[in-house]
């Protein structure tokens, strides 16, 4: 049995070890905090989280008038400039919102030869703790990813997402009613066709398999969606510092998560690039072995520790918190959980 879990039929509130919240301000970031820490609190609020908030919608406007002056660029160059300076203004915005230290490791290959370690990957899996995982990738390579149809038209994020070659979906509809591909299979298309060299400008797409966030101590089973066109990966692991806060978005609601993210003055993370996972033959007839096996490289190398919990687990575990403490709890539909589950 996975590290830190009970038997079946004896879930508890501290049964859930990947989701449970490991900094100063507890379950839900609603742990009452003594008096200092209350005033430290206020004064940053007040002198420090104005600042932080007006550098990162700076970043935010200055690269959208970038993305809209583009066409200045030579068609040859424009989306390496426009990637280029997406990863200057991310890092503008991880500055803004305190991350001061963000460290990337490359971690070479061994015993490979160098034609195998240097062959490219048309994909990027990474654990996942947080929404900032998304801006530190974004810094680093700028790459594309799955979002939700209506980001498309959402003010200024729908231009940056758009620069970076997202893959959009709508969620609401079921892949058979619509008669659309679902996300795997157009996450499937994206990276075939990366890989056979016809888009040679497309960015490499960023996927998180374990599908939801955890605290940074554990890692999920992979889902297949990722592993499925059979083509090389880059596997990340990103690392958190934890102090007073964590930046680790688990079970915290996001307007306390970003308050408390703010009123800290700064935050660092390490990252771990490992070496490009060329698939074998085997992996590449059976995405399970493929997930599992990059899955179990990642566990190997970060210490992150097993478990078999999933994201339904997750959300009970939020319900129960939320009855806790009294706040209202979303009712999930029997055919939501169905379809989110089976999704790979």
């Amino acid at each position: 049995m996975p590290e830190g879990e009970s038997p079946p039929g004896t879930m508890k509130t501290n049964d859930y070890p990947p989701f449970v919240r490991l900094d100063q301000f507890g379950e839900l970031g609603l742990k009452p905090q003594p008096l200092l820490q209350q005033l430290r609190l206020l004064f940053f609020a007040i002198f420090l989280v104005p600042f932080k908030a007006i550098g990162t919608l700076a970043c935010l406007l200055g690269y959208f008038v970038v993305i809209k002056l583009s066409f200045l660029f030579p068609c040859s160059v424009r989306s390496d400039w426009v990637a280029a300076l997406g990863k200057i203004f991310c890092r503008g915005c991880l500055f803004s919102l305190g991350f001061v230290r963000v460290k990337w490791i490359k971690i070479e290959a061994d015993l490979k030869p160098p034609l195998v370690a240097a062959i490219p990957a048309v994909g990027i899996v990474s654990n996942h703790s947080s929404w900032i995982d998304i801006l530190i990738h974004m810094s680093h390579s700028f790459p594309s990813f799955v979002a939700r149809d209506a980001t498309k038209r959402t003010p200024i994020i729908g231009s940056i997402s758009q620069a970076m070659g997202c893959i959009y979906v709508d969620r609401s509809k079921r892949p058979s009613d619509s008669g659309q591909p679902g996300v795997s299979a157009l996450v499937k298309q994206r990276m075939e066709s990366m890989a056979a060299g016809r888009l040679p400008h497309a960015r490499p797409m960023l996927l998180f398999p374990e599908g939801t966030t955890t605290n940074g101590q554990y890692m999920l089973h992979f889902r297949t969606g990722a592993f499925l066109a059979g083509a090389p990966l880059q596997p990340v692991i990103i690392r958190y510092n934890v102090g007073r806060f964590s930046p680790a978005w688990e079970t915290i609601t996001a307007p306390r998560h970003i308050f408390l993210l703010l009123c800290n003055p700064w935050h660092s993370v390490t990252c771990f690039e490992l070496p490009v996972h060329v698939p074998t033959e085997e992996e590449r007839e059976d995405p399970r072995v493929y997930a599992a096996n990059v899955r179990r490289t990642m566990m190997s190398f970060s210490g992150l520790k097993d478990t078999s919990l999933t994201y339904e687990d997750k959300m009970q575990y939020v319900a129960t918190l939320k009855k806790k403490y009294g706040l209202p709890v979303e009712v999930k539909s029997a055919a939501a959980i169905i379809s989110g589950s089976k999704q790979k």
